[in-house]
């Protein structure tokens, strides 16, 4: 537990000093903390990466879980299984092909169910502007 929360810090700290540099696009940052259910933790967040979503997840092998990628309106995107016997893992979405809207993250295991919202975002690309005076 001690070494998944240093790494979830470790990841949060990079991915914030990261995402200052200019990307195209971006999952908007999360401000909900990890959630713990009886079964598993989970933390969402965006990657250093461009265009990619991290899923960290502690837990106890014995249950399958199904991590989802969900457009606003409910419909599958993408969709991670992951099996009985596997503990702690991390994986990312990549989100480079979707366009800007909301979209969200389901995190289901048996009845354990955890949804988070991510929405997408372009930054609007800036042109420097040069201003000339005579004296």
């Amino acid at each position: 537990m001690k070494t998944f929360t240093q790494s979830l810090l470790t990841a949060l700290l990079l991915s914030t000093a990261t995402l200052a540099a200019t990307a195209s696009t971006i999952p908007a940052p999360s401000t909900t903390a990890p959630v713990t259910t009886g079964s598993y933790k989970v933390a969402v967040f965006p990657s250093a990466t461009p265009s990619k979503l991290n899923v960290f997840v502690e837990r106890t092998p014995g249950q399958k879980m199904t991590v989802s990628l969900k457009s606003a309106d409910g419909a599958l995107l993408d969709k991670q299984f992951i099996n009985r016997k596997q503990g702690n893992f991390h994986f990312q979405f990549d989100l480079t092909d979707l366009s800007d809207g909301a979209y969200q993250v389901e995190v289901a295991a048996g009845t354990d169910v955890t949804t988070y919202p991510v929405t997408i975002a372009t930054k609007p690309v800036q042109t420097p502007s040069r201003t000339i005076t005579l004296n």
